[in-house]
């Protein structure tokens, strides 16, 4: 049986300088259909078919990446509130490329009796380590019963 290392999500645990995941995954044509379809894509380059297989996926399916870099290391809590969110695109990504995404708590602080963490993080080519889409997200961090910190 495997023992969960991460730590509880709560102020105390998240500080500047920590490092989340890394997190390594294939775009499937599967998911990025889903994507296409639910968010009713009109564009036919980011819908796969058996013409356009490597379609580019659209930019903001891998927006969420960053729930998943935080669970790389920590556990339970109930997630934040987004204050702020921030993207760079750089090079699109297609169905079937490789990605490894990576990330770093660059902020913590109080404000308002809140506690809020910046967390920046970076997709890249699991092969040719070129960068695809710099991002930031500013949290509120809310406590097990659902209230902000």
């Amino acid at each position: 049986m495997n023992e969960d290392h991460r730590l509880p999500m709560c102020p105390e645990n998240l500080h500047q300088g920590m490092r989340l995941g890394p997190l390594h995954y294939v775009i499937t044509a599967e998911r990025a259909r889903a994507f296409s379809e639910a968010v009713k894509a009109a564009n036919p380059e980011v819908i796969p078919t058996e013409q356009n297989p490597n379609a580019i996926v659209s930019p903001t399916m891998r927006l969420p990446d960053y729930a998943l870099l935080i669970a790389t290391r920590l556990k339970g809590g109930k997630g934040g509130v987004h204050a702020k969110h921030w993207c760079e695109f750089h090079e699109p990504m297609r169905v079937g490329q490789a990605v490894k995404v990576e990330g770093t708590i660059t902020a913590t602080y109080r404000r308002r009796g809140k506690f809020y963490f910046t967390l920046e993080y970076e997709s890249r080519d699991a092969v040719t380590d070129q960068l695809l889409v710099r991002q930031a997200i500013t949290s509120v961090l809310l406590n097990e019963s659902g209230e902000m910190q």
